[in-house]
């Protein structure tokens, strides 16, 4: 049996700047990861306002070497590609890093792990964690399992969630709630010699709006492409989301079809549904959640990684606090809670909005006036709400959407209202 400060159950992202963060600090902490890196995963585009995270946590070298593409710019169309807007990371209405990286999340994940055991952490893959016991007298207690089958207990004085959309403890603990509205379904695959754009927009994500949801299509270096469909469950239909649906939805929509229509699938065609949800709880008598353990929002403006790793620089802070002061009660880490509520709550709200045909119209025939397209931009690229002006300024965007409900204030996509109408429809 081992005693540390801290132990972290999950080796993403956001677990992984955690453990990086508190070995800096001379904490002991271990990361106890059940699978092996390097090991697929979607959410392969990052936003920039992760690339000063990056740098401060001492990584940004090994991901700006040339190994992923730079993304400068998120790019809305339709699906026949008549209608395209480009937002420009760089013309947004907060100063910061024009561009953010799209990435191979196994590879990604990776540097990342890799660079936490760097720093101090002790790191151990394949170890699933398969019981705990917060008791506040006498600390935390967790039991893992290995890849022989064999057990082993180790003890701290906090735990940390950090084990993606399998949420351990907010599904042992019965914290995590599915989100309203968000009852969505994935499927996806990867492509090698798709077509792409040509200088600085190459990096470019395309969020292509259909009559039933979006696609996502991601470049990514090696001549690889990420593309998937997202969309209401119920749309569906009694549908199974296999390889012959996403192949068909691929033929339907010319704009994805026209980018792999001289590429070759190299990847199993992959779904994932239902995983929009918000635990009750972030904290609680000796822990912490962290990144998609506590919450995970539908990935259209790409906020997983973003995230995770601002409530991992967060938490930090927040368990350096409490183990310098032997403080590790929930009281103590309410503040952590309240500040990730409000940043999960503002992009929760955007997303919402974006599957309405009202938000989709004015996102994709944006005003200038007012700094509007610039506040959409900065909140694309991930500053949130970080600005009184930013606040006023979402605020009046998404007034404009409930006007546009009614008013045409822009152009309308027919097609998508009358879809959108049909799945509101009572049963």
């Amino acid at each position: 049996m081992t005693h540390f400060d801290v132990i972290v159950i999950g080796g993403g992202p956001a677990g992984s700047t955690l453990a990086t963060l508190l070995a800096r600090k001379s904490r002991s902490v271990a990361v106890f990861e059940k699978e092996r890196f390097p090991r697929f995963h979607i959410g392969e585009s990052l936003l920039p306002c992760s690339v000063p995270l990056f740098d401060a946590l001492g990584v940004l070298p090994k991901l700006d070497d040339g190994r992923f593409l730079r993304k400068h710019a998120a790019e809305f169309v339709t699906g026949d590609g008549s209608l395209r807007q480009r937002y420009v990371f760089a013309e947004g209405m907060i100063p910061g890093t024009p561009s953010a990286f799209e990435v191979d999340r196994g590879e990604f994940d990776q540097v990342l792990l890799e660079h936490a055991a760097e720093a101090g952490a002790r790191v151990e893959q394949e170890m699933q964690v398969v019981r705990f016991d917060c008791q506040l007298a006498r600390g935390v207690e967790v039991v893992v399992r290995g890849p022989d089958g064999a057990e082993r207990t180790h003890t701290a004085e906090c735990l940390v969630d950090a084990s993606g959309q399998s949420a351990l403890l907010p599904s042992r603990l019965g914290l995590r709630r599915m989100e309203p509205g968000l009852r969505n379904v994935a499927v996806f695959s990867h492509f090698e010699g798709a077509e792409r754009y040509a200088g600085l927009a190459e990096g470019d994500i395309s969020i292509v709006l259909v009559n039933d949801g979006w696609w996502w299509v991601i470049p990514l270096a090696g001549n690889r492409t990420s593309v998937g469909l997202v969309g209401p469950a119920k749309a569906l239909r009694g549908a199974k989301p296999n390889e012959d649906f996403f192949l068909e939805h691929v033929a339907s929509t010319p704009f994805v079809r026209d980018k792999v229509a001289r590429a070759t699938r190299v990847a199993p065609v992959r779904a994932l549904s239902d995983w929009s949800y918000k635990s009750t709880a972030l904290a609680g008598d000796r822990w912490l959640l962290v990144g998609d353990a506590g919450a995970f929002i539908d990935p259209v403006f790409s906020t997983g990684v973003q995230l995770g790793m601002t409530a991992a620089f967060d938490a930090a802070e927040c368990l350096e606090g409490a183990l310098s002061e032997r403080r590790f009660e929930r009281a103590r880490f309410i503040p952590y809670e309240r500040r990730m509520r409000r940043m999960v709550d503002t992009y929760t709200d955007f997303v919402k909005g974006f599957y309405t045909p009202e938000f989709g119209e004015l996102i994709m025939h944006p005003s200038d006036a007012l700094g509007l397209r610039a506040a959409v931009t900065s909140l694309l690229a991930g500053h949130g709400k970080k600005t009184l002006g930013m606040q006023l300024r979402v605020a009046l965007f998404h007034a404009l959407v409930r006007m546009n409900r009614s008013l045409p204030l822009v152009p309308r996509l027919a097609e998508r209202r009358a879809a959108f109408a049909s799945r509101s429809a009572p049963s």
